[in-house]
């Protein structure tokens, strides 16, 4: 019969079989062909018998595998896995195929084995079987011995196809909640929280605050020292400036001046005709210009006084043009009559010469002038002298319009005045264009354009400024708004030729000097309610009986 029609019992048999034969295959000896007493031809036999029984047990797991029942025959079996009317044991045959070949053709033919032949195949097959489960118990182990049945004592090498199965989804789930727990071990591990610092939770050790002492005490120092370190060197810096000695009681400051003036610091700018700064008693101041510096809104303007303008330079001087109170006094005496005849309260002042003005535009690249068609004649005659003077090359203009003017050209356009008919007047709107378009520049500069100019113009100053002063106002540089600003004084003004002074001389005089002087202050200082003080009044009628022209 073929092997799809074997029962249960005889597979379970045939599967506890071929496991008995693999372990005793396993305890048994190595030997090679030529060591068996049972010869070449046995050891093949053998080999085919494996064989077989091991493709019958492939197939018997395949089938129970795809879940395919094997038929069961109507014949009883014997327990012991013996067929009835079979010679030998299914074990132990070598091939069950053709056992019951041999006896389906018995039974064909119609002759039936005798009883003897049945009695003999019987005890032979039952003696086989004694002696072999006698032969496989003695060469167990004793601890590996048994006393249960065979069905239910199954090699550990050869797992069911089932059992396999539950094992490793068995081992799977052990696996499973480890993999889980060395995951979430890892991630606690990466995301636990590090202990609050001492710094946060408020709890500091005296080494901490040590520490933290120490570098506040380092930065502190360094920054004492850079500060130290720049004023030494800015002070280095104004410190090369030169002095100017300014006797504060004999400025003529009026106490109403004080009082309406407070939020004002009022610095008179002195240009005078000098090369030599060291002695400039003989000297005339060429330009004056009051730089007038708002406390509450650091707005700074400015305002130029006609040189020959008529006021009262005091003492046994009397009405004279301004221009010549440089040369009687030096620069108190012109910041005092500015002060007197109209009601300033100008308590500093700084000196330059026109060689100054030069090096600091050229130490910031030039400035930009719109040069008009009519100037460009006198510029170009003077421009020689001017730059024999500063030490310059000189270079001409020509052609009008804006265009970068170096030291000598500014200053030059700056000093000219026989181009217009207004003359004096529209000198001092050339130099206030020169003066304004130069602030704003170093405004923009940085600081070493900055240091270059100071290194170059100050030696060639002179002012009373303390160099605390100048610190102040150096570090409130860029805050300054410099407004364009081209005010002229005194705003009403009439020609008069005579002797005033010494000499018959043409002069300015303001007309009134009561009226320009309120004027300033409601224009330029946008004081409304001012009222010109006594002494003021005083000088204007002065002025009026000596010209006669109100």
């Amino acid at each position: 019969m073929s092997d799809d029609r074997y029962t249960e019992e005889e597979l379970r048999a045939k599967e506890e079989a071929y496991r008995e034969y693999l372990r005793l295959r396993e305890e048994a000896p190595k030997v090679s062909i030529t060591e068996t007493p049972y010869g070449a031809s046995q050891l093949r036999k053998r080999q085919k018998e494996e064989e077989a029984a091991r493709a019958a047990y492939q197939k018997a797991r395949e089938e129970g595998r795809r879940g395919v029942k094997p038929k069961k025959r109507q014949s009883s079996a014997h327990p012991s896995g013996t067929k009835r009317g079979s010679g030998e044991s299914d074990g132990m045959r070598p091939s069950g195929r053709s056992a019951s070949k041999n006896s389906g053709s018995s039974r064909r033919g119609g002759s039936k084995p005798s009883e003897s032949s049945r009695g003999r195949g019987t005890r032979s097959t039952e003696a086989a079987r004694q002696s072999g489960a006698r032969s496989t118990e003695a060469s167990r182990p004793r601890e590996a011995r048994s006393n249960k049945p065979a069905k239910e004592r199954r090699s550990p090498s050869i797992p069911r196809p089932d059992k396999d199965r539950r094992n490793r989804k068995s081992r799977d789930a052990r696996m499973r909640p480890m993999a889980e727990n060395s995951t979430i071990a890892s991630t606690v591990s990466k995301t636990r929280k590090k202990k609050p610092s001492k710094l946060k939770s408020g709890i500091l050790s005296n080494r901490t605050v040590r520490k933290i002492i120490i570098i506040l005490a380092v930065l502190i120092l360094a920054a004492i020292a850079l500060f130290v370190g720049g004023f030494m060197v800015v002070a280095n810096t104004l410190g090369s400036i030169g002095s100017l000695d300014m006797e504060k009681n004999n400025l003529a400051i009026s106490n109403q001046a004080k009082s309406d003036l407070k939020d004002f610091k009022n610095i008179a700018v002195l240009g005078v005709d000098t090369r030599d700064m060291d002695d400039d008693s003989e000297s005339r101041s060429d330009a004056m210009v009051v730089v007038s510096i708002n406390k509450k809104t650091n707005e700074v303007r400015m305002f130029s006084v006609f040189r020959d303008t008529m006021l009262d330079l005091g003492g046994d001087h009397g009405l004279d043009k301004l221009t010549h109170a440089y040369s009687y006094g030096g620069a108190e005496t012109t910041v005092a009559a500015l002060n007197r005849n109209l009601d300033l309260n100008i308590r500093k002042a700084v000196v330059i010469n026109w060689k100054t003005v030069a090096e600091v535009i050229d130490a910031l690249g030039g400035i930009t002038i719109d040069v008009q068609e009519s100037e460009i004649d006198e510029l170009n005659k003077y421009i020689k002298g001017t730059a024999k003077a500063t030490g310059t090359e000189r270079v001409d203009i020509e052609e009008p319009g804006k265009q970068t003017l170096n030291g000598a050209q500014a200053v030059t356009y700056a000093r000219i005045r026989q181009d217009d008919v207004r003359g004096d007047y529209r000198r001092n709107e050339r130099m206030k264009i020169v003066m304004a378009t130069t602030f704003k520049k170093a405004k923009n500069a940085d600081v070493f354009t900055l240091k270059r100019l100071c290194d170059n113009a100050l030696p060639d100053a002179k002012t009373n400024l303390t160099t605390t002063e100048m610190m102040g106002m150096a570090l409130n540089f860029k805050k300054y708004d410099m407004t364009s600003s081209t005010t002229g004084w005194p705003y009403d003004v009439e020609g008069w030729i005579g002797t005033a002074g010494g000499g018959a001389a043409w002069y300015g005089p303001p007309v009134t000097l009561e009226s320009n002087v309120e004027k300033l202050y409601k224009e330029f200082f946008k004081i409304s309610d001012y009222e010109p003080s006594e002494e003021v009044r005083g000088i204007s009628n002065d002025i009026s009986e000596l010209t006669g022209l109100y």
